[in-house]
């Protein structure tokens, strides 16, 4: 799962969540890649870039298909993910418009069976 915002001056940010470990290979024909991938602190899971978009490329846009491909290593006792759609972060841009055309559905389809790591040492139970 990706998630992108519009920089000025015709920069971008994509976020890439990789459970397993640092995503490789980040590549779009929407946008090249400057810099990156830097871990946040906050959630290690997530991964940033820092991205120069193509002419006409706005991850802000809703209706705008951005494809991208990127390489996760495979957490333990899960699968590797390899790319899929760049969507709008949620509270930039247009992502409020882009979640009602999606019907309100959450990114993720399938909840884990053991939980949320809580990132306290936890886990929360559904």
């Amino acid at each position: 799962m990706a998630g992108g915002a519009d920089l000025p001056e015709g920069f971008g940010f994509v976020v890439v969540a990789c459970a397993g470990g640092e995503p490789k290979n980040l590549s779009s024909p929407s946008f090249d890649v400057l810099e990156g991938p830097y871990q946040e602190e906050q959630d290690g899971r997530y991964w940033d870039y820092l991205v120069q978009r193509h002419e006409g490329v706005s991850f802000d846009d809703p209706n705008q298909h951005i494809e991208a491909s990127w390489e996760c290593p495979a957490p333990q006792g899960g699968g590797a993910s390899t790319g899929g759609d760049i969507t709008p972060i949620p509270g930039t841009g247009d992502a409020d418009a882009w979640q009602a055309s999606n019907g309100g559905k959450p990114q993720v389809r399938y909840a884990p069976k053991t939980g949320v790591e809580t990132g306290f040492g936890g886990t929360a139970q559904g």
